[in-house]
C-alpha cells in the first residue's frame, strides 16, 4: 500500500513513493551527483511504475532548476521558488509537484540528500480531490507537437527499438558471469535497458496522443504559441536572447529550442511585441521584453 505523507498545516498528501531493492540504482561513475543524474537513476528503477505526465513532471522541474547543478545544492528556498513558479492552479498542481515529492523521498532514502526536500512542497486537498476526479480521463490526453517534432520523435523511436538486440547482447554476456553479486557489467547493461524502455515508452505515448499544431494564421501569428521563434531583451543585462518553443521532446537547449511547459516557455506563451515578462528561476527572477515572434 502505498505511504500516506502529512503535512504540519492540516493538508494531507497521499502519494506513492517508489523504492527499489537497495543497490538497484546508483551514483557511480562519476564524482559529482547531478540532479539530471539522480533523476535518470530514479527512472531507472521506477520508470515502469510512473505515468507519463509524472515522468514530465520530473523533467519539468529538472529543466527549471538545471541539469548540471549538483543535487545536495538544492535548498528549502528553492523547492519554494518551484512551487511559486509552479503557481496555483488547482487542475495541475497535485500532477506538477507530487511525482517531485516522490523523487525527493527516494533521494533521501538512498542519502543523495540529507533531508527529504519534498516535504516543502504543499499540496491541498482540493487539488488532490480534482487530481482523482481527472483520473477517468488520462486516456484522453492530447499532446501538441510541432511537425518536426513528430517527425523526430518518430525517427528516434525506430532508432531506439533498433537498440534492443545490442543491449539484449549486453545482458546475455553479463550473465555469462555466474557471480551476480559484483557484477559492474550486469548492473549497466540493466539500467541501461530500463532507460531504454522508458524512452520507448515515452515515445509511443506521445506519438500515440500527438496533436500536431496548425500553423497559425496572420490574424493571430502576433502572439507567442507552440512553434514560435521569440527575440527578446534581457532588461537586467541588455542583451538579446532569442528562443524557439517547442514540445516536451523537441527541446535542444543548445539550439534555443525550450519547452513550452518550462518556467521561461510559460511566461512567454500568449504575450505580443513590447510585453515585458518576469520569470522566476533559482538564481533570483528574469525580465524580458518581447523583441519579435516568428513563426
Amino acid at each position: 500500500m502505498a505511504p500516506s505523507v502529512s503535512t504540519s498545516q492540516g493538508d494531507v498528501e497521499e502519494l506513492e513513493i517508489i523504492e527499489g531493492p537497495e543497490g538497484d540504482e546508483s551514483e557511480d561513475g562519476g564524482d559529482v551527483l547531478t540532479l539530471e543524474r539522480a533523476v535518470s537513476a530514479y527512472l531507472g528503477v521506477a520508470g515502469d511504475k510512473l505515468e507519463q505526465h509524472e515522468r514530465v513532471a520530473l523533467t519539468r522541474f529538472v529543466s527549471w532548476y538545471g541539469p548540471t547543478r549538483e543535487i545536495v545544492e538544492i535548498s528549502a528556498h528553492e523547492m519554494t521558488l518551484f512551487q511559486d513558479a509552479v503557481g496555483n492552479n488547482a487542475a495541475n498542481l497535485a500532477d506538477r509537484l507530487l511525482p517531485v515529492k516522490a523523487f525527493f523521498a527516494h533521494a533521501k532514502k538512498r542519502s543523495w540528500t540529507g533531508t527529504n526536500l519534498g516535504v516543502h512542497l504543499r499540496v491541498k486537498k482540493s487539488a488532490l480531490k480534482l487530481k482523482s476526479k481527472s483520473k477517468a480521463v488520462v486516456d484522453e490526453e492530447i499532446v501538441e507537437m510541432t511537425e518536426e517534432g513528430l517527425r523526430v520523435a518518430k525517427e528516434d523511436l525506430e532508432r531506439l527499438r533498433s537498440e534492443r538486440p545490442n543491449i539484449q547482447a549486453d545482458l546475455a554476456a553479463a550473465m555469462a558471469d555466474k557471480d551476480f553479486r559484483e557484477n559492474a557489467p550486469l548492473d549497466a547493461a540493466r539500467d541501461a535497458q530500463a532507460m531504454l524502455e522508458a524512452r520507448i515508452r515515452d515515445l509511443d505515448h506521445q506519438i500515440g496522443h500527438s496533436v500536431v499544431v496548425e500553423r497559425h494564421t496572420a490574424a493571430d501569428s502576433d502572439r507567442v504559441h507552440l512553434g514560435s521563434t521569440v527575440r527578446l531583451m534581457n532588461l537586467e543585462t541588455d542583451g538579446p536572447v532569442e528562443y524557439t518553443l517547442v514540445s516536451q521532446n523537441e527541446v535542444d537547449a543548445a539550439a534555443g529550442r525550450i519547452s513550452a511547459a518550462s518556467p521561461v516557455g510559460e511566461a512567454l506563451v500568449g504575450r505580443a511585441v513590447g510585453d515585458e515578462v518576469q520569470v522566476v528561476v533559482p538564481a533570483g527572477s528574469l525580465q524580458f521584453r518581447v523583441e519579435s515572434i516568428e513563426g
